[in-house]
């Protein structure tokens, strides 16, 4: 009974699979439910210069600083091409900040207001699902697999949480400190993402994220890396002090590859 089981989940694994390879360049995910812990690092502005190809601008802040961008989330369930749920899903991108032209769009139902667009580079994508990463590179999006995403459960506003990125036990890790509101600020965010990576990185993604987000209170984060984790190779270091803010997320995001299309 068990192994008729497994193999009529890989008979509908491989479906979906086959049809998100061939049904365009142009993805999509739903991301339900999900706690995010978002933490910003200031940084060198020319050292995350060294990571974000010609034809980005990187945005300095007053300070003098670029901005570093950590989303650790905690997702009940992502349904990717909304045919393959996942459940539940982790993943960690990071990502520095780019200028853009301002915008504010509409807000959507049952928020407040909406937060004004920002704009990234992705440098990482990291996932502990294998059927999610599989998923997504047979689409053509590039993401990183690792062992495992651990969260620890809030104690005293203090949360904890490592990544693990393979076998030999490389990783990075954070503690969250933050204090919760009364109350929530319920806002629309939306961010663009870039990102380009293959051979002479000939391929070039460029996604929408669009998310009806619950901030549930701020504080501080620190994030400790080992020197040769993806983050630890970068060279902003393996101790960053940033702020952290606690959101529950649910969002859209919308995924174009475009060397795949040309």
């Amino acid at each position: 009974m068990l192994k008729r089981t497994i193999v009529i989940i890989c008979y509908f694994m491989s479906i979906a699979l086959i049809f998100l390879v061939v049904s365009g360049c142009s993805s999509s995910m739903k991301m339900v439910n999900c706690k995010e812990t978002l933490a910003e690092f200031y940084v060198d502005p020319m050292i995350a210069r060294k990571h974000v190809p010609t034809g980005h601008d990187i945005k300095v802040r007053p300070n003098g600083r670029a901005v570093l961008l950590l989303l650790e989330q905690d997702c009940e369930r992502c349904i990717l091409k909304q045919i393959l749920p996942v459940h539940p899903m982790r993943m960690s991108p990071l990502w520095i900040e780019l200028d853009g032209p301002a915008e504010i769009g509409p807000p959507l139902y049952g928020t407040s207001e909406s937060l004004p667009t920002s704009y990234w580079y992705s440098l990482l994508h990291q996932m502990d699902s294998t059927i999610a990463h599989l998923a997504f590179s047979l689409a053509g999006i590039d993401t990183q697999h690792v062992t495992s995403i651990i969260y620890s459960g809030r104690e005293d506003g203090r949360q904890k949480g490592v990544v693990v990125e393979n076998s030999n036990g490389v990783k990075y890790g954070w503690t969250e400190e933050s204090q919760l509101w009364p109350a929530p600020k319920l806002v629309t965010g939306r961010r663009w993402f870039f990102r380009e990576y293959g051979e002479h990185m000939g391929t070039r993604s460029r996604g929408l994220v669009t998310c009806r987000a619950a901030f549930l209170g701020e504080g501080k984060i620190e994030l400790k890396v080992d020197a040769d984790s993806s983050i630890g190779v970068l060279g902003f270091g393996t101790e960053l002090q940033g702020t952290s803010n606690v959101v529950n997320i649910n969002c859209d995001v919308n995924i174009n590859v475009q060397s795949k299309c040309q």
